[in-house]
């Protein structure tokens, strides 16, 4: 059986992590997504899409702050009042017509519904559920089999919000974001869970057999949708054990990190289209590359969700806690980090909400829990409640990563009498010779086997463990998107953290064996010149006007 994560209500947050949540949740209860403007208009081009991200990402930050949102209940409540007769987002097409935007937008909105019910138990959200799947979903079916796919049926343009094309392509209303109907793939699978109908299941095994496929690179599929289609084929694995659909989600996502990914861990729009990175994505890929790991065990995937989070989406995330676009760094020789342009600083119709979810999930993943075994996969500062086999504990975490290699776990709280294994995660480009345990100031032996470090300790009210690793300034040549990449160049990094130089006219180049001096923080310094080398992800931190006219230069 696959370790869980423990519930919400079990989990109290601190520090950055709760910061940057509490910050999105800030955003999210503004202008733009309160009950008089969430609603967009019937001929809005993406049906459900910006009122199911919207609630969605209010569901889950609810939960992972454990702070009633201000404007929810008044969104539910006239909720009822912007939906088709038959419950969704949109016109009713006539028989035989169908709309990839209108079936990606509605999957968030039915993952929304899905989520409230989650939470809520309540009757309108799983009606909503049950009446999206039987007016839109499964109306599909047979239609995902002849979904377009050769690029003489495409339009290889857009802008950041998508469009429709004005041709249809037999049923199909085909948009500029190629594959955009695979998204709801996401939604589907997550519905399948709480009303699994048969003809839900088949449906849902029409869309991933043919999503495998299909040419994702050579069709210069949207990465945001490759991503979500690929959530919903991990979240069908969970719900099935079908070993193909994690094989090829692994491939997926090969492909992904390989010709889709940015140098700062981020996407491009498109396969084969660095114009612009999409936080929506990044989220997107941030939990595929943890539900990986722990379906595999492999630690590459959680040190790639390491990476994604701290540096793709800690830039992403702008002072305002919205969520924005930016530039391919290392696609077609760019070694910049910069927003887009001031329009794309912040994506408040997509990326913003999508962030929201992205903070929830991380907050989320503090902890794994199976049978006598806890697993701590990421370090922030948490009070987290236990309910093992035997009894329950209360554990509090203290850590200065990624800044500094300490994690401190006290126990407050023990009614367990057996021995529990205690597994936490090592980076792997700490040197082994510095990594340090400690239960009670003793000293224990290390041995890290499969990412991480186990000890099995009786933990007794009082307890205290202590994990130290070494965390230096190394080097790393460029990766990310095949032949657009800048495979000559190295970024400079603070263990997982990408540095950059701030608002660099033109590229510098910085001797590779020059003096560099740590002044804390995960910044430095270059003795000779003075230059400044600082964590990629304190965009937050600056004011908002600097944050969009902000330049880094994080290749060299």
């Amino acid at each position: 059986m696959v370790s869980e994560t423990i519930p919400w209500h079990d989990l109290k947050t601190a520090g950055e992590l709760r910061r940057r949540a509490s910050l999105s949740f800030d955003r999210l209860e503004t202008e733009p997504y309160e009950p008089d403007t969430v609603f967009k208009a019937p001929d809005y081009e993406w049906p459900g899409d910006w009122e199911g991200r919207t609630i969605l990402a209010l569901v889950l930050l609810a939960q992972a702050t454990q702070r009633e949102p201000k404007h929810l209940t008044e969104i539910m409540k006239r909720l009822p009042n912007y939906l088709n007769e038959h419950g969704y987002f949109g016109p009713c097409h006539e028989a035989g017509t169908v709309d990839e935007q209108q079936l990606s937008g509605n999957s968030w909105f039915l993952r929304a519904m899905v989520e409230h019910y989650r939470w809520k138990r309540d009757d309108l959200s799983l009606s909503i559920v049950e009446q999206i799947t039987r007016h839109l979903l499964l109306p599909a079916s047979g239609h995902y089999r002849e979904y377009p796919v050769l690029p003489e049926q495409r339009v290889f343009a857009g802008d950041a919000i998508g469009e429709l094309q004005q041709e249809r392509v037999g049923a199909w209303r085909l948009s500029t974001d190629i594959g955009c109907a695979f998204i709801m793939l996401d939604g589907a699978t997550q519905a399948y869970q709480i009303v699994p109908r048969p003809e839900l299941g088949e449906l849902i095994d029409e869309m991933i057999a043919k999503f495998k496929t299909i040419d994702l690179a050579g069709l210069s599929f949207q990465t945001h949708a490759t991503l979500s289609a690929l959530r919903g084929v991990l979240r069908h694995y969970e719900t099935t054990r079908e070993q193909s659909l994690l094989r090829r989600a692994e491939e997926v996502f090969a492909l992904y990190m390989n010709a889709g990914m940015t140098a700062t861990y981020a996407n491009y729009n498109w396969f084969g289209r660095p114009e612009w990175t999409e936080s929506c994505a990044v989220v997107d890929s941030f939990i595929v590359a943890f539900s990986l790991w722990k379906h595999t065990g492999k630690a590459e995937y959680l040190n790639t969700a390491h990476h994604i989070y701290y540096n793709g989406l800690g830039y992403g995330q702008r002072p305002n806690g919205g969520f924005g676009c930016d530039v391919c760094t290392g696609a077609n020789g760019e070694t910049m980090l910069a927003p887009k342009s001031p329009e794309l600083f912040e994506a408040f119709w997509c990326c913003t909400m999508r962030g929201g979810e992205g903070l929830a999930r991380a907050v989320e993943y503090s902890y794994l829990v199976h049978e006598d075994q806890i697993t701590v996969p990421f370090y922030t500062e948490t009070r987290g409640r236990f309910s093992m086999e035997d009894g329950q504990l209360v554990i509090k975490q203290y850590t200065e990563y990624p800044y500094e290699g300490l994690v401190r776990l006290e126990v407050i709280e023990s009614t367990i009498a057996k021995p529990v294994i205690l597994r936490l995660f090592v980076p792997p480009w700490t040197e082994a010779s510095s990594i340090g345990l400690r239960v009670d100031g003793e000293a224990r032996s290390v041995v890290v086997r499969d990412g991480f470090v186990t000890l099995t300790a009786k933990l007794e009210a009082g307890c205290a463990i202590e994990l130290t690793f070494g965390i230096v300034l190394r080097q790393e040549y460029a990766s990310g998107a095949g032949g657009h990449s800048v495979h000559d160049a190295v970024s400079y990094r603070h263990g997982v953290l990408v540095l950059g130089i701030d608002n660099v006219e033109s590229p510098l180049a910085l001797e590779r064996d020059a003096g560099i001096v740590a002044l804390g923080g995960g910044a430095y310094t270059m003795a000779a010149t003075g230059t400044k080398l600082t964590p990629i992800n304190n965009l937050i931190d600056k004011p908002q006007e600097e944050a969009v006219r902000n330049r880094k230069q994080v290749l060299f």
